[in-house]
């Protein structure tokens, strides 16, 4: 049971880490004000789209921190030096993340690149 819970934990780490890169932009422009694009003025929708900016930012803290500190863990007790491990795995992914989304989607995510 105990090694389901682990690769259950893995295979959630991997998947939040791919889409990083995409629920990270997203968030940016949400809490930017820029939750429909850079294109669109919002106006009083602004406040609603900073709102669900930092519910998508506790969610995804919240998808991400727990079974990050968990795997570092588990990796302290295997050898001192794995604890870097999961945070090395989660930049990886978060590279391939951006090669899937490719640089310029991810950039724009960003209001550049227009």
């Amino acid at each position: 049971m105990k090694k389901v819970k682990i690769v259950i934990s893995i295979i959630w780490f991997l998947f939040v880490s791919l889409s990083s890169p995409l629920w990270i932009g997203c968030i940016y422009m949400d809490i930017t004000g820029h939750g429909k694009g850079y294109a669109y003025d919002m106006g009083s929708e602004a406040d609603i789209a900073v709102f669900f900016g930092v519910v998508s930012l506790m969610l995804w803290l919240l998808a991400i921190l727990p079974v990050t500190i968990s795997l570092c863990k588990k990796c302290f007790r295997k050898n001192k030096s794995l604890v870097w491990l999961p945070l090395l795995v989660f930049a990886g992914m978060f590279a391939v993340g951006i090669c899937i989304l490719g640089w310029d989607g991810f950039i724009q995510l960003f209001g550049y690149g227009y």
